[in-house]
């Protein structure tokens, strides 16, 4: 199988469990965990770290008439912001980056490793306000969703996780037994420890 959207790659998870590089026996299975690994990060963070190859379009309901909380958006590249203003399904009104609004945190493409725009903030002075229709999507947003890169401890988290998700094959009654040291390591249904601890800067503040 190919892996789609994944936070890490064959080569990885093989050189972390010192399987040769050239020994092709379980590389589907090694792949089926990374892709699976990769898919319980994003749920576990609630966002997912691949970018969108090319601009998709989401819309929004404002509750606030100045800011707005958005899905991750990868790069201000391609970015198109619009108000339905009456809520009648038109978007009529195009906002202007810089002038009329501005992406925040201020500096997430500066950070290490690069952070994506999390929200829209109108620019008061501009006049503008974002609609709120209640029961209507009033914002329509053109972008790239997802991160600019993926981080490292995310990658590190993914080859954890699937290299758990991987032994999980093998474990009997829920344990995988290490012949050569006698351990028992528990298969736990949910994220390994170290995966957790390294995914915890990226999780999503949980709402209710």
């Amino acid at each position: 199988m190919s892996i789609t959207n994944g936070y890490a790659i064959l080569d990885q998870l093989k050189e972390q469990m010192r399987i040769p590089v050239n020994d092709l026996t379980d590389d589907a299975r090694l792949e089926l965990a990374i892709a699976a690994a990769s898919r319980q990060t994003d749920g576990h963070t609630g966002r997912r770290f691949w970018q969108d190859a090319t601009v998709k379009v989401r819309e929004y309901s404002a509750d606030d008439p100045t800011c707005l909380l958005v899905d991750d958006i990868s790069t201000a590249t391609g970015l198109i912001v619009q108000l339905d203003d009456n809520g009648d399904g038109v978007y009529e009104t195009t906002l202007t980056i810089n002038t009329d609004f501005r992406l925040y945190p201020w500096n997430a493409a500066a950070e290490v490793p690069a952070w994506p725009f999390t929200e829209l903030r109108l620019a008061v002075h501009a006049g503008s306000y974002f609609p709120m229709v209640e029961g209507s999507p009033t914002v329509r947003v053109t972008a790239r969703f997802g991160w600019p890169a993926v981080p490292d401890d995310v990658t590190k988290a993914c080859l954890v996780q699937a290299g758990q998700l991987f032994k999980s094959d093998d474990a009997a009654f829920g344990a995988v037994q290490f012949a050569e040291s006698g351990v028992a390591l528990r298969v736990l249904n949910r994220l390994h420890p170290i995966a957790e601890a390294l995914l915890e800067p990226f999780c999503k503040a949980r709402v209710g």
